[in-house]
């Protein structure tokens, strides 16, 4: 099961990121839609266990062991990812509602946790993660980029689609080898890069600069190092095989 999770939730990852405006479609008329995975309204959880974010953040090794306390509270609350993957599509996404919402209380610890510059830079990681696509689930961007509501549309159909190719890929990965786990990374990946180039034609040339210009530094994740450091003491980027 360890070895699944340390292949398995990094496709997720990928997967989360490719539906955020999916989830926030169906979402519609009940409040803020979309995971706070990466990129979207919230995500700091995510984000904050991966090691390649905390260096970037210059995390203490107390605000690491914080962060994976809070992180930990709030995907263990309702069953987390536990057997995520045998559930069937309507009991996921009930997951997913439940755990979204305890997402939301836990953002509000992960920014009293961090320091205004390093909760600055989280918002830019954020949008470097998140794309084009996040925006739809990520009302303090959209608003700053005077995001049409046609223009969300746009981006929430691009984003449903892309988000329907990466669950399929993730629903075939049950008693799938570590080689056929690691081509579907591959694909979500390529189907991602594809979505982000329809949802760039989607902005005005003023949105695109100004986009990049909130972004910051360049940074770039890399999946294959997602949740690799779960919070405990120790300086980031340690292998807890």
């Amino acid at each position: 099961m360890r070895r699944f999770l340390q292949i398995a939730l990094p496709v997720l990852a990928i997967c989360l990121l490719a539906s955020d405006a999916a989830f926030a479609q169906g979402q519609r008329g009940r409040g803020r839609g979309g995971f706070p995975g990466f990129g979207g309204g919230g995500g700091a959880g995510f984000l904050l266990m991966n090691p390649q974010v905390q260096k970037e953040l210059k995390m203490t090794d107390d605000q690491t062991a914080k962060a994976g306390e809070i992180f930990q509270e709030t995907i263990q609350g309702g069953g987390g990812f536990q057997g995520f993957q045998d559930l069937s599509e309507e009991e996921r996404n009930k997951r997913l509602d439940d755990m979204r919402k305890r997402a939301e209380e836990s953002n509000k610890k992960y920014l009293a946790l961090l320091t205004p510059d390093q909760n600055a830079r989280l918002k830019q990681i954020q949008l470097w993660v998140g794309g084009i696509s996040g925006l739809v689930a990520n009302e303090e961007a959209s608003k700053e980029l005077k995001i049409t509501d046609d223009q969300k549309e746009a981006l929430k159909t691009i984003a449903e689609e892309s988000g329907n190719k990466t669950r399929e890929l993730f629903q075939g990965l049950r008693g799938a080898s570590q080689e056929e786990q690691a081509k579907a990374r591959e694909k979500m990946t390529a189907a991602r890069k594809e979505m982000e180039t329809e949802c760039e034609a989607v902005l005005t040339d003023e949105q695109k600069a100004k986009f990049a210009k909130m972004k910051g530094e360049k940074f770039e994740l890399d999946m294959s190092q997602a949740f690799g450091n779960r919070g405990r003491r120790g300086r980031p980027g340690n292998n807890n095989n």
